[in-house]
């Protein structure tokens, strides 16, 4: 019997993971973004049938229909500096790029992370014009677990399926719930961070701006395609760096004590949440001063930054803000997040993971973005800023979070989750996740296949 093909779409980190998912019950193709990564995934023996950069000039360009994205050009992070007639180009190719790849090698499943950047989501849209399954993976709470999303364009809760939880799904779920309320939990993405004035990551950060700003200037000389480019990101963490030294952040002291706090938790810039999952709300500064509208007199805002993103509130987009806006206090990446939970009275997010923990203790959060939690009971889903100004403006109620209830929430995840994590932490390239991930690549083809 032929053994079903999988194609993955090997970017980053994942150009050194994917080849090494080998497994006797499919057969293994590679698309990459850029040479980089297609030399990384031969060394490791994959077959590479497509690399977009590499290929670019070649490709024909396919007709582009007006209602062909479901998001926008806005949402990619990298292409906007494109004229618009030559983002029409690049979208064609891209559409080219998979149509052939897809054609030609007819494969089960395209394996990659949700939809992030515009070449992803064409992925996505051809290979549901072909029925192909389209499997990005997403963390289950529950550590050691991921899923794959139903719809690869959002994390909102309403694509989580009702399934019904086993014993065993309910236990690491209540094993979970209880190590959350613990105010020193930490999922594993934000463990062991450098701190802020540790040079090694200056450093590194002025090597790779040099690096990539080259790469620009001679992309533009040769007229050479480059998709991707991160010298505007290295040298943001140039500037936060420098601007820690002479700008300092406000403390839970200077909250005022007789006034209602509601939390805004930063996102990190950039990121798919913001560009994908909240593409409304994506200009964080703007949002903040929008949900500044939405306050009552007896209200003020505390923002914190990510963990990962540390000085980003230093930057000039969102220090005039701070100058210019009264009720608006500022945080470090460093204060813990729970200790800022604790004096807060209400927390509105776009995706963030403070609004869950938020729900866990019952506090009352209203979401902007998509998220997985986005139709809990202490969770409200808001569509606009007239809505936001609505509930907040409403008085608090006072309700007791339904632990039983998101216990349950909880299991439901873990039980169409699978082993294994995809993701950068200490163990992904150990034996045992490797295979574990592998399985659940088998296995998701199975399933949709009623085997």
């Amino acid at each position: 019997m032929t053994k079903p093909v999988v194609l993955f779409f090997a970017r980053g980190y994942q150009s050194d993971f994917f080849p090494t998912l080998g497994s006797n019950r499919y057969r293994s193709i590679f698309a990459t973004l850029t040479k980089s990564e297609r030399l990384r995934v031969e060394r490791l023996g994959g077959e590479v049938v497509g690399c977009f950069e590499e290929d670019f000039k070649k490709l024909p360009t396919a007709v582009v229909v007006e209602s062909y994205l479901t998001t926008s050009f806005m949402s990619d992070r990298f292409l906007g500096r494109y004229p618009y007639s030559r983002r029409l180009q690049i979208l064609g190719r891209e559409i080219a790029f998979w149509a052939r790849i897809l054609d030609e090698y007819r494969p089960a499943a395209a394996v990659n992370e949700l939809v992030a950047i515009e070449i992803s989501e064409v992925l996505l849209i051809e290979c549901r014009a072909r029925n192909i399954r389209y499997l990005a993976g997403m963390n289950c709470l529950v550590d050691g677990y991921f899923y794959w999303l139903d719809n690869p364009l959002s994390l909102s809760g309403k694509y989580l399926r009702d399934v019904v939880p086993c014993a065993a799904s309910l236990q690491l779920a209540e094993s979970y719930v209880q190590e959350a309320l613990d105010r020193n939990y930490k999922p594993f993405y934000v463990k062991n961070l450098s701190g802020r004035m540790n040079l090694r990551p200056l450093i590194v950060a002025a090597v790779k701006w040099t690096i990539w700003k080259l790469r620009r200037v001679a992309s533009t000389a040769f007229d050479t395609f480059r998709y991707e480019l991160y010298d505007d990101e290295y040298a943001k963490r140039l500037i936060v760096y420098f601007k820690g030294l002479i700008r300092s952040y406000d403390t839970l002291a200077s909250l005022p004590k007789d006034r209602e706090v509601v939390y805004f938790p930063l996102h990190q810039e950039p990121e798919a949440t913001l560009n994908y999952m909240s593409e409304f709300y994506s200009n964080q500064p703007a949002t903040i001063e929008n949900i500044l509208k939405c306050l009552n007199v007896n209200q003020v805002l505390a923002v914190k930054e990510h963990p990962v993103d540390k000085g980003s509130l230093l930057r000039r987009k969102f220090w005039n803000l701070r100058r210019s806006q009264s009720g608006l206090y500022f945080f470090p990446a460093e204060l813990h997040g729970r200790d800022l939970l604790a004096a807060a009275h209400r927390v509105v997010t776009l995706t963030s993971t403070v609004g869950w923990e938020a729900a866990l203790i019952g506090k009352p959060v209203y979401v902007l973005g998509q998220i997985f939690y986005d139709r809990l009971t202490v969770v409200t889903a808001i569509s606009n800023f007239e809505e936001l100004k609505r509930a907040l403006r409403t008085p608090l109620s006072g309700a007791e979070p339904d632990s039983r209830y998101i216990t349950h929430f909880v299991a439901r995840m873990t039980e169409q989750s699978y082993r294994g994590n995809p993701f950068p932490h200490a163990d992904l390239y150990s034996d045992e996740n490797r295979r574990r991930v592998a399985d659940a690549i088998a296995d998701a083809m199975d399933a949709a296949d009623g085997i």
